[in-house]
């Protein structure tokens, strides 16, 4: 039985943010994202319905291409962090996650 594609990563980071600073939370998370999607990675995020100020960051890439060895996503990861919470990484807010691959169906 094989298995589609590579084994992917997603990073999931929660996080908390003053109303007063959003604008600059946005600017900051605008460098990740680029930073992210310009590596083929998908980068999301997402404000909790009954709580405006927290939000849940995703972070998916392939195993083979880790978004925290590139320059660039590792600095906008960090500057979010120091900006907008503990200095990286926050073991308390940041979890990562290994999928688990469908196994493709058997021929007949």
């Amino acid at each position: 039985m094989s298995t589609r594609g590579r084994e992917r990563r997603l990073v999931s980071i929660r996080r908390s943010v003053a109303p007063e600073r959003r604008d600059d939370y946005d600017a900051a998370w605008g460098l990740l994202h680029a930073a992210a999607t310009s590596r083929g990675a998908h980068a999301w995020r997402f404000r909790a319905a009954a709580v405006p100020d927290l939000f849940l960051e995703f972070l998916e890439f392939g195993a083979d291409a880790d978004l925290r060895e590139d320059p660039a996503a590792l600095a906008a990861i960090m500057a979010l962090h120091e900006n907008f919470g503990d200095p990286y990484p926050v073991p308390k807010t940041l979890e990562e996650w290994i999928e688990i691959p469908t196994p493709d169906p058997e021929a007949p």
